[in-house]
């Protein structure tokens, strides 16, 4: 794992991030202390979600969340016409 100070990551972003793309992993420090580990997408997420289903922390969603989400329902009246109407009927 490359090491960089924040002041390196700032002038070399770019090229850092094409660098974790193609699958390195970077640490960045702060005055020498570690601060954050820069690592491809996939490599974190996929593996942690498998660990804790396999010890059971975990339950898998049963179905595939929707692919856009849903409609909204059309109101007859304006938002601003229908807060007016809520607070005169508090009244």
């Amino acid at each position: 794992m490359r090491e960089m100070g924040v002041r390196e990551l700032k002038r070399s972003l770019s090229e850092t991030l094409r660098a974790v793309g193609r699958g390195e992993q970077v640490r960045v420090t702060l005055r020498g202390r570690p601060l954050a580990d820069i690592v491809p997408a996939a490599a974190v997420g996929d593996d942690r979600v498998r660990a804790l289903v396999a010890a059971g922390r975990i339950v898998p969603p049963a179905r595939a969340r929707p692919s856009r989400a849903p409609r909204l329902a059309g109101a007859r009246r304006s938002a601003s016409a229908l807060v007016l109407a809520e607070r005169d009927a508090e009244r």
